[in-house]
């Protein structure tokens, strides 16, 4: 049986300042590949979750 892969809504966007990346479904975090690195542990936490309607 295979194993089955946890993935997160589609459609959403990374919630760094003007950047309109849309992520992965398999990136649960809330920002993208190239703003990941720019934010601190602690703004991370703080990130809210924006799922699109």
């Amino acid at each position: 049986m295979a194993k089955q892969l946890k993935t997160s809504a589609d459609g959403r966007r990374c919630v760094f300042p003007h950047c309109k990346r849309l992520l992965s479904i398999y990136n649960h975090g809330s920002y993208c590949h190239v703003h990941c690195d720019q934010m601190t542990r602690e703004q991370m936490r703080k990130a809210p979750y924006r799922h699109p309607l």
